[in-house]
C-alpha cells in the first residue's frame, strides 16, 4: 500500500494522464460519430434534391403536354377554311402524289400540326392575318417549312418525355438537371419564335417602317425575322441531342 501510494506521490502527472486519455477516447468517439452522420446527411440533402428536380421536370412535361392537347385538338377541329390559313393552299409536297399541304392526307394533316404547334401561342383570330402577311412577303415556303420542322421536334420531343415521366427516377441527379435545362431551352425557343412573331402582326398593323404600305420594305422586314427564326431553330439541335441522349428516346 505504502508502495502504491508513493509511486502516486512520484507521479502527480498520474491523474492528468488518465483525464487525458478519457478525454483523447472522448474525442475519438465523437469524431467517429462525425464521419457517420456526414455521409448520412449527404445522402438526405441528395435525396431531397433529386426529388425536387423530379417534380419540377414532371411539372415541366406535364404543362408541355397539356399544349400539345391544345394544337392536337386544333387539327382535330379544324375548320373547312383552316382557320384562314391560306398558305396552307399554297403549298405542296415536291414528291408524289403531290398534293397540297391543305389536303388530308397524313403527311399534310401531321404538316399542319406541327405548324399548329409552333403557332400555338398565336391568337386563333390572328392566324389568317398573319398568313396574309407572309404571302405578301413572299416567304411563304421558307417560314412555314421552319415552323413544321421547330413543331415536329418539339412535338417529339414532348411525345417521348412524356413516355418517360414515370421512369425518370432512375436518372441521376446531374442527368435529371441537364435534362430539365435541356428541355426548358428547347420549349423557350418557341416562345421566343412565337414572340417574333407577335411583334411582326403589331409592326404591320402600326405600320412600322412603311411595311404596311410598301411590300419591298415588308419583304425586307420579313426576310429579317426569317433569318432570325433560322438561327434559333437551329439551336434547337444540341438540346433536343441531349434529351435523346438521355432518356434514349
Amino acid at each position: 500500500m505504502f508502495v502504491f501510494l508513493f509511486l502516486i506521490a512520484c507521479n502527480p502527472d498520474f491523474n492528468t494522464n488518465q483525464q487525458d486519455i478519457k478525454s483523447h477516447s472522448s474525442k475519438k468517439r465523437l469524431k467517429s460519430n462525425k464521419q457517420k452522420l456526414k455521409p448520412k446527411k449527404e445522402v438526405t440533402q441528395n435525396q431531397r434534391m433529386k426529388k425536387t428536380l423530379l417534380d419540377d421536370l414532371k411539372n415541366l412535361i406535364e404543362t408541355a403536354s397539356a399544349d400539345r392537347e391544345k394544337y392536337v385538338k386544333k387539327l382535330e377541329e379544324e375548320p373547312a377554311n383552316q382557320y384562314g390559313i391560306l398558305v396552307f393552299k399554297e403549298l405542296f409536297w415536291p414528291t408524289s402524289p403531290n398534293e397540297d399541304i391543305a389536303d388530308n392526307t397524313e403527311r399534310s394533316k401531321k404538316y399542319r400540326k406541327y405548324v399548329y404547334c409552333t403557332l400555338n401561342a398565336i391568337d386563333t383570330n390572328k392566324l389568317k392575318e398573319l398568313s396574309e402577311i407572309i404571302l405578301l412577303s413572299a416567304q411563304t415556303g421558307a417560314l412555314f417549312n421552319i415552323f413544321k420542322e421547330l413543331g415536329n421536334t418539339i412535338d417529339d420531343v414532348i411525345v417521348g418525355l412524356y413516355s418517360k415521366k414515370d421512369t425518370l427516377n432512375k436518372l441521376e441527379i446531374l442527368d435529371l438537371e441537364n435534362l430539365k435545362n435541356s428541355f426548358e431551352k428547347l420549349l423557350s425557343t418557341k416562345t421566343i419564335v412565337s414572340e417574333m412573331l407577335s411583334q411582326l402582326l403589331l409592326d404591320y398593323q402600326n405600320d412600322k417602317n412603311l411595311i404596311k404600305r410598301d411590300n419591298t420594305n415588308l419583304k425586307f422586314h420579313v426576310h429579317t425575322l426569317l433569318k432570325q427564326i433560322v438561327k434559333k431553330s437551329e439551336e434547337t439541335e444540341k438540346p433536343k441531342s441531349e434529351i435523346i441522349s438521355i432518356c434514349d428516346l
